[in-house]
C-alpha cells in the first residue's frame, strides 16, 4: 500500500504554500489580468480593458458618496460636511444634468480658492500623481460625471 508523503517530505506544508499563494495572486493584480464579459455576453481577459464609468465611481466616489450615489457611503459619518446626494443633481438644477460643474468638481484643480477649502478630494492632482495624463484625467472626469449623470432620480 502506497502512502502520501508527510510534510517536509515531497510535500510542502499548507503553512508554505501561503506565501506563493499570496505572491502570484499580488502578480496577477499587478499585471491588471481580468476577466469581463463583454458586450455579446462572452467572458474575455485582457490586460488592456479600461475601467467602467461605474468602476470609477465606485473605486473614487463611493467611500463618502455611498455605492448609490445617495451620500450614505461608509465615511460619510466621520466628514464634517455631509456629502451630497449625487442622485438629485438634476433635480436641484431645474431638470438639467450640470455637466461641466461635476467634471469640474471632481477634478478639483479649478475650483475658487475664495469657496474655501475643498471638502472632497482633488482628483485631478490626484490622478497627475499616479501618473496619468492631462487627458487620462479629463477622461476619468468625463466618465464618471457621465455614471452620475445615469443615476439620476
Amino acid at each position: 500500500m502506497m502512502s502520501c508523503p508527510s510534510p517536509g517530505r515531497g510535500y510542502p506544508s499548507r503553512r508554505n504554500l501561503l506565501p506563493g499563494i499570496a505572491a502570484a495572486l499580488a502578480l496577477f493584480t499587478l499585471l491588471g489580468c481580468t476577466e469581463r464579459e463583454n458586450r455579446s455576453g462572452e467572458t474575455t481577459s485582457d490586460t488592456n480593458l479600461k475601467p467602467t464609468p461605474r468602476e470609477l465611481f465606485v473605486e473614487n466616489c463611493a467611500t463618502c458618496h455611498g455605492v448609490d450615489g445617495s451620500g450614505n457611503g461608509p465615511l460619510a459619518a466621520e466628514l464634517r460636511v455631509t456629502p451630497v446626494n449625487l442622485r438629485l443633481l438634476k433635480q436641484a438644477n431645474s431638470g438639467q444634468f450640470p455637466t461641466l460643474k461635476v467634471q469640474r468638481s471632481i477634478d478639483g484643480r479649478g475650483m475658487p480658492k475664495a469657496h474655501g477649502l475643498p471638502e472632497m478630494p482633488v482628483w485631478g492632482r490626484h490622478w497627475i500623481r499616479e501618473g496619468l495624463t492631462e487627458a487620462e484625467v479629463t477622461a476619468r472626469t468625463v466618465l464618471i460625471a457621465s455614471y452620475i449623470a445615469s443615476i439620476q432620480d
